[in-house]
């Protein structure tokens, strides 16, 4: 007679499952869904992704396009039927343990699970202050991420008002609340436009800060604690600024802050990149210089690059060249290569999203506004405008 495996030893197993595989296997049994459905394996699950750099995704986005790439298996790209609908946009402002905070054209917001395909769509959220008559429009910028301390997932929007650009607006919006709340606080800092959605990293969000007209070289980071509401000033590395010709990005890599410079010299072959990681989190000189990217014979020339994440081994970290493909950089050899996977878009963003169990209210029995009815109706909407077009 088969003996039962410990109830121990069938959690460690299914906590290195990919989340297509426990998807299937909440069927076998009551007390196998009970357990996969429940928060406390949700979260083993989703601590052991993380800790071993596995069920690790890149989601590409251009338009109204959204695909995916598993970077376990690096296998082709695969399109994601998203939520949100939209002929012309669908942006991913964040990601954070599995979620995406998705928008579009109209702004509207989903949080999205891409893995489980549960979605919920945010209330709408009105500027409070007096608006300006003026008819410029206000400027709004936003950042998704986790407060660890109430496991609630939250987005930070902040609106800079028309016709004056030093009068601002913060908002918060909780998913356990449902709820937007004001941040009884203006925005201090005026953020720079390269960073238009926040950098998740070390339970903050993160914006560059406008550098003074005319360089384009922003002079700080500022960051919003998702905790306690807190604004912070991260300064940045003592990086290269010789002849004003960098231009930097803000990313997450591997949980920690990262900048991206990249130099533009007058002859391409003579173009860099430095990557930039801050290991220990709101400390100056703990900004390390991981590594150097140039061009080479294995790579060709290019004018930037940003990284995406680190692959499974931990020895390579992914990068997005030009957004039209992706290369790797082996951090022992130091020596970077191009990454061949079939079916990418022409051109793309690039984001890492961890595969998860992760929903909105802590299990898999909270609020979903997905449905299979909305999406059914999503996708028969879309099928009426192919119709159309064709006819046309």
């Amino acid at each position: 007679m088969a003996k039962t495996l410990p109830s121990e030893i069938i959690t460690k197993i299914l906590t290195r499952l990919a989340v297509k595989d426990l998807l299937r296997y909440r069927g076998v049994s009551k007390p196998w869904c009970s357990l996969i459905d429940g928060p406390d394996f949700i979260k083993l699950h989703l601590d052991h992704s993380k800790r071993t750099n596995t069920n690790l995704n890149a989601v590409l986005f251009r338009d109204n396009n959204l695909a995916w790439v598993d970077l376990d298996a690096l296998s082709p790209a695969v399109k994601l039927n998203h939520p949100i609908d939209d002929d012309r946009r669908v942006d991913v402002m964040g990601s954070c343990n599995g979620l995406l905070a998705l928008s579009n054209s109209s702004n509207d917001i989903v949080f999205w699970n891409p893995s489980t395909k549960r979605y919920k769509k945010l209330p709408i959220s009105n500027v409070n202050v007096n608006v300006s008559t003026s008819s410029a429009r206000n400027l709004d910028f936003y950042g998704f991420g986790h407060d660890p301390v109430t496991d609630d997932y939250k987005l930070v929007k902040i609106t800079f008002l028309a016709g004056n650009p030093f009068d601002s607006e913060v908002k918060v919006y909780s998913a356990k609340a449902n709820s937007w709340k004001r941040i009884n606080k203006a925005f201090p800092y005026f953020i720079d436009l390269k960073t238009q959605y926040g950098v998740y990293a070390s339970n903050a969000l993160h914006w560059f800060v406008a550098g003074k007209y005319p360089s384009h070289i922003p002079e700080l980071v500022v960051a919003i604690d998702l905790v306690t509401g807190e604004y912070r000033e991260i300064p940045l590395p003592e990086y290269d600024k010789a002849d004003n010709s960098v231009f930097m990005f803000l990313d997450g890599l591997g949980g920690s802050l990262c900048l991206t410079c990249n130099y533009v010299k007058k002859t391409v072959s003579s173009y860099r990149v430095d990557i930039w990681v801050m290991k220990e989190y709101g400390v100056r000189d703990s900004w390390t210089k991981m590594f150097t990217v140039k061009p080479s014979k294995a790579i060709g020339t290019f004018l930037f690059v940003t990284p995406v994440a680190y692959l499974k081994s931990g020895e390579q970290v992914i990068l997005n060249q030009e957004c039209e493909r992706f290369i790797t950089y082996d951090l022992q050899r130091k020596k970077a290569k191009n990454l061949r996977i079939s079916g990418l878009p022409e051109r793309f963003r690039a984001q890492a999203c961890v595969g998860s169990l992760v929903g909105l209210n802590g299990g898999w029995d909270g609020e979903n506004e997905s449905g299979k009815k909305k999406n059914t109706d999503k996708m028969q909407g879309n099928k009426k405008k192919d119709l159309n077009r064709k006819q046309r």
